[in-house]
């Protein structure tokens, strides 16, 4: 399992939080989780667009760690 990463994300709108929060409970699932499966679903859909592979990127940035220690 990955090492978990944690950020802070100020919405600017309240109602907005009210809203993840309350389709979390809806859906039982946690928000982490909703938020998680947006933000996938967002750089999928840039992906044919802009040309960008987030995943390719992420798999290189790794190697380049790997072998630059």
């Amino acid at each position: 399992m990955a090492k978990a990463t944690r950020i802070t994300v100020d919405l600017g709108d309240e109602e907005l939080c009210k809203a993840i929060k309350f389709a979390a409970v809806e859906q039982g699932k946690p928000v982490r989780e909703i938020v998680i499966e947006a933000l996938r679903q967002w750089l999928d859909r840039e992906k044919p667009s802009g040309g960008r592979d987030f995943q390719a990127m992420i798999q290189s940035i790794n190697e380049y760690r790997k072998t630059s220690r």
